[in-house]
């Protein structure tokens, strides 16, 4: 049986890489030649974040050494600009296989849901909407006539505050069960 892999770009500033879930550690390689490890025992943290691209909804596993090394991979391959490819059909699958490897090798290693940053960036979004959309429905009452640019910013507003929402009522960054990560943490594949 082959180990579970995984290729992924995950922006222009990094090359596409191939991760492979041996035994005892997550190996990644590029086309150049570049190769290397993390020990599922040496992870400290595994955090999984959703986030929107192009592409529609976006995962991210972000692996944290317990000697500073990071590694990210993500369902969106990166192809060129503003171009991305759904990979969340191999991207979920390894990502439940390799968050249980992690939890059995490294007990104390700790299972992050969310970003507790982009919660506050989305209240902060949803805040400034609600603000803008209340304002201008009060400006309405004062006589003052809605000028194009206005109803703009109503409907952009008003489109955004239940995405906002969402968000804010996923909450903040919490811990969640690595032997079974949900779809809305890594996606459906």
């Amino acid at each position: 049986m082959t180990e579970p892999t995984n290729t992924v770009r995950n922006s222009l500033a990094e090359k596409a890489r191939t991760l492979t879930l041996g035994p005892d550690a997550l190996h990644w390689s590029d086309a150049s030649g570049g190769e290397s490890h993390l020990a599922y025992k040496d992870v400290r943290d595994l955090r999984l974040i959703a986030f929107a691209l192009p592409v529609g909804e976006t995962f991210q596993c972000t692996l944290r050494g317990k000697k500073g090394d990071k590694v990210k991979l993500r369902s969106a391959h990166y192809q060129s600009l503003n171009n991305f490819e759904d990979r969340t059909a191999t991207y979920a699958p390894f990502i439940r296989s390799l968050a249980p490897r992690i939890a059995a090798a490294a007990p104390d290693a700790k299972s992050i849901a969310g970003s507790t940053a982009l919660w506050i960036v989305w209240l902060i979004l949803g805040l400034l909407c609600l603000g803008v959309v209340l304002l201008l429905i009060l400006s309405l009452f004062e006589g003052l006539p809605p000028v194009g640019a206005w109803v703009i910013a109503i409907g952009v507003c008003i489109a955004s505050v239940p995405l906002a929402w969402r968000r804010i009522r996923e909450g903040s960054a919490h811990s969640f069960d690595p032997a079974a990560p949900t779809p809305e943490l890594i996606g459906r594949g």
